[in-house]
């Protein structure tokens, strides 16, 4: 997933990791800061649109992050949860989370999502995230993967 990174990334730093960040994209993806990391531990989405929101990572140690969804005004938390995961080269890599519901031959289905996060030479922060679905029926199966590499903007430290 490194390798498949759109942007420039710098050096890891802690100290540089830790801030709140822009929950929208620049762009017209609907895809949102919050979104993408809460999809690396929970199974559950996000349909609430939050882009006018801001999202503060803290890196607690070398093996968990915390997230907070705040509120416009940056004085509020809305939600928050941690992630565990490791660092590794430029990027705090969250650990896999994987669904597997095997009943083999008749039913299997296999969701497995990857994240890794980091910052670019200008301290925006890079997610690159990685998806896997697959899906077999008596004999029938199909599936996708996918890697999206995203931008976002820092807000403050």
């Amino acid at each position: 997933m490194i390798r498949e990174n759109d942007y420039k990334t710098s050096k890891f730093n802690k100290q540089k990791l830790n801030g709140i960040y822009n929950n929208g994209l620049n762009d017209s993806l609907p895809k949102n800061l919050w979104a993408t990391l809460k999809s690396s531990y929970s199974d559950k989405t996000d349909t609430i649109n939050l882009e006018n929101n801001n999202v503060k990572l803290t890196l607690i140690d070398n093996e968990n992050i915390n997230v907070k969804l705040l509120n416009e005004t940056d004085d509020n938390i809305i939600d928050e949860f941690n992630l565990k995961g490791r660092i590794k080269d430029d990027f705090f890599t969250i650990d896999r989370k994987l669904t597997l519901y095997p009943f083999v031959p008749i039913y299997y289905l296999n969701k497995e999502t990857k994240t890794i996060i980091g910052n670019d030479l200008n301290g925006n922060l890079v997610v690159v995230t990685g998806r896997v679905s697959e899906a077999m029926i008596l004999m029938m199966a199909g599936g996708n993967r996918s890697v999206q590499s995203s931008q976002f903007k820092r807000i403050k430290n």
